[in-house]
């Protein structure tokens, strides 16, 4: 049940976190008919604040609402996507080389363990765990740079990039390229070498791109024209939220 707060404004803020937290982690998918009636009983809330938190959800484009169909989840488009993942490789590769000088070495040593834990593969009962290490790390490098006004830009694009995240986990082959990918931005960033930091980062998510495009990575035989990104259904009606 969600916690009394003294007014609507205040409990619609909460709802609003709780609806998007439970479509960023897929618990409602693309598609998902949302009732305003059952979450608000789920909830131990008014329908108002549900309604205010929707019309929100709306405006961040979480959800389509129709007078004549209801309430469903979008998701991302593809163009949204494609979009969201060149400003992450833009301004995360000029963050990573900024954060080359400025990271503690605490802190690197730190995800350097973390990394190592989870070994060469990840088995599928961690994913979990990497995705939340992984969005970690990026989130430490953001702090690190000590750029507030990009920073602020990635952080507002950390609830869709968790939903990208979550609704295409990765092959196994994906994540091992993706490990070492790490690796070798921990390498420049505990060498304290801005460039080679930078072009690690940028090289991490531009292989993240070319493995939703392609399906495997980037480089010399990866010359085919990217096909569309491909993203769950946004038509899928049928299912009723949980």
């Amino acid at each position: 049940m969600i916690s009394t707060f003294s007014n609507d404004n205040g409990r619609a803020a909460l709802i609003h976190r709780e609806i998007k937290r439970r479509i960023t982690e897929l618990v409602y998918q693309p598609g998902d008919k949302l009732s305003e009636a059952r979450i608000a009983s789920e909830l131990g809330c008014g329908r108002s604040p549900v309604r205010t938190a929707f019309a929100r959800l709306q405006s961040e484009g979480w959800i389509e609402i129709s007078p004549q169909s209801g309430t469903f989840v979008r998701g991302l488009s593809d163009v949204e996507i494609t979009e969201i993942l060149e400003a992450r490789m833009l301004l995360e590769a000029h963050l990573a080389g900024r954060a080359a000088t400025r990271m503690e070495e605490a802190t690197i040593a730190h995800f350097r363990r973390a990394f190592a834990a989870l070994g060469k593969r990840v088995s599928s009962d961690r994913m979990d765990e990497y995705l939340e290490l992984d969005l970690q790390f990026h989130l430490a490098i953001y702090e690190a740079a000590a750029n507030k006004v990009l920073a602020e830009v990635l952080l507002n694009l950390v609830d869709k990039v968790r939903w990208i995240r979550v609704a295409s986990k990765g092959s196994p082959t994906r994540i091992s390229s993706a490990l070492a990918e790490i690796g070798r931005v921990l390498d420049a960033l505990e060498a304290r070498d801005e460039r080679a930091a930078a072009a690690a980062m940028r090289g991490h998510i531009e292989n993240t791109m070319h493995f939703r495009h392609l399906g495997e990575p980037a480089g010399p035989k990866a010359k085919t024209a990217p096909r569309a990104l491909k993203a769950p259904s946004e038509t899928r009606t049928s299912r009723k939220a949980r």
